[in-house]
């Protein structure tokens, strides 16, 4: 196994931070904040020159990886960011242990947007940090979708090919940077976008700057307390909205989107199975949305609906999608966006794969003798790749379901626990207020919050993953 390459890579991982850090201390000192400007300013100081060092002794790594490489690059990446973008959040007096800080820093690097914090008592230094977080994090998600999980197999079927999907054998790492830069360009221009027009619709300076950061990589976090019809307008609203799908969509289709800008993509961006999916259970959540609240609150029904189905969840107002019941709410968040996006839950296109091998399998029971290939998007797909995701399915339900079991232990009521594995295993912070608003993450204890970390984080990671990491043989020789 090539640790020193393993660990050259990760030595990048710290210089990203540290830049972040230092755009954080810029922020800081606008907004006139000067003991968190020095801080960040340290702490990019400190945290850079690890990681030119790292970078400097891993010079002479090898030139090639195998997938075994990535897979332990992608959870150690994972497990060590958040120990580094955890440490601004440790001065906050609000912050009494690592366990919480570690908390805060997952929660915004893996797109969850779930917090113990009042965004109201934050300087604004912090906001930004947070905002940051969540934009790098969805920049990463994507990435190693397209990277890393795409290449080894683990995001389904059926994705779209494009000038993206060019890997060679022991060129994972290689790529990294290279398409890391795409979709970071990509997703920067679509929050400048948003920001532009939420600031023209009415909404002040610096929360569209965050509420753009955040919408594009579904994060969930805003910069103010209380609803967002307060500080976001109608059309505002719809601006996130729009935002938040292309968060949720296929990154390879907005590139090549982006990159022909003809019809003919723009015609593949609608048309993307895994997009139509999206909308179909956008129509039922607002469908279900209008019978329980009426015509009366079928805007803030729609727009919550789009945010609920990329995994972002932002609440605009007081009576929305909260209103759905809630194992409605829950199943479609877990089904969650696009396989290659920032959307977290299992994926629309694993989802489909499953229902059609269910079908072609229940034909196969009436007509035993008959060979019925399973075909999808025009592919003939061999049990072989059913057989994975059906063991993805299967681990997913498995960590949900323990995860149920071990914060119902940690102290909370089943009904709690339930909303919260969700929430944290799809990414989809938000949802924990929408279906249980009685408690918040700032009511939990320790236990249950580090216990939110580690399912926020397998989300995040991609359960088979983890499960290969883990298991004995993946480190025999």
């Amino acid at each position: 196994m090539a640790y020193s390459r393993i660990f050259l890579w990760l030595g990048y991982a710290l210089v990203s931070c540290a830049v972040l850090m230092l755009v954080s201390a810029l922020g800081g000192l606008v907004f006139r904040e000067f003991p968190e400007a020095q801080l960040f300013l340290s702490l990019a100081f400190i945290v850079g020159v690890i990681g030119l060092i790292i970078i400097f002794v891993g010079q002479n790594a090898p030139t090639h990886e195998s997938t075994r490489d990535a897979l332990v690059f992608l959870v150690f990446f994972w497990l060590l960011v958040p120990v580094i973008t955890c440490l601004p959040f440790l001065s906050l007096p609000e912050i009494n242990s690592f366990a919480l800080a570690y908390f805060e820093a997952s929660s915004a690097t893996t797109t969850t947007g779930a917090s113990t914090l009042a965004p109201d008592l934050l300087p604004k230094s912090f906001l930004l940090w947070r905002a940051l977080l969540q934009w790098s994090g969805g920049v990463m998600v994507a990435t190693f979708a397209v990277v890393i999980l795409a290449a080894l197999n683990l995001t389904g079927i059926g994705e779209h090919r494009s000038s993206l999907f060019t890997l060679r054998r022991g060129e994972i790492f290689s790529r990294l940077l290279g398409i890391g830069k795409l979709i970071a360009l990509l997703y920067a221009i679509i929050a400048t976008i948003c920001f532009v027009f939420l600031v023209i619709s009415g909404t002040p300076i610096f929360e569209a700057i965050c509420l753009g950061l955040s919408a594009v990589s579904t994060g969930g976090l805003v910069p103010r307390s209380g609803h967002m019809a307060e500080y976001v307008s109608g059309i505002g609203g719809i601006v996130l909205a729009i935002t938040c799908l292309l968060g949720a969509a296929n990154v390879s289709v907005l590139w090549d989107l982006l990159r022909r800008r003809n019809a003919v993509s723009l015609r593949e961006t609608f048309l993307n199975i895994e997009h139509r999916g999206i909308f179909v259970i956008i129509a039922i959540m607002v469908l279900a949305g209008f019978l329980s609240t009426g015509a009366a609150h079928l805007y803030t029904v729609l727009v919550e609906a789009v945010f609920m189905a990329s995994s972002t969840g932002f609440d605009y107002h007081v009576i929305g999608i909260d209103m759905v019941p809630s194992t409605l709410l829950i199943a479609f968040v877990l089904i969650g966006g696009s396989a290659l996006s920032t959307a977290g839950g299992l994926k629309i296109i694993r989802i489909l794969l499953l229902f059609r091998h269910l079908r072609t399998e229940i034909d196969r029971m009436s007509h035993p003798s008959r060979v019925m290939p399973v075909k999808f998007q025009g592919r003939t797909i061999n049990d072989k790749a059913f057989l994975s995701i059906w063991m993805y399915f299967f681990g997913y339900t498995l960590v949900f379901a323990l995860g149920i079991t071990a914060l119902g232990a940690s102290g909370l009521e089943f009904t709690q626990a339930v909303s919260a594995s969700a929430s944290a295993l799809s990414n989809t912070g938000p949802l924990l207020a929408a279906t249980n608003p009685e408690i918040a993450y700032s009511d939990m204890n320790v236990l249950s919050l580090s216990i939110l970390t580690v399912i926020m984080l397998l989300g995040r990671i991609e359960v088979l993953a983890v499960f290969a990491v883990i298991a004995p043989s993946f480190w025999q020789n």
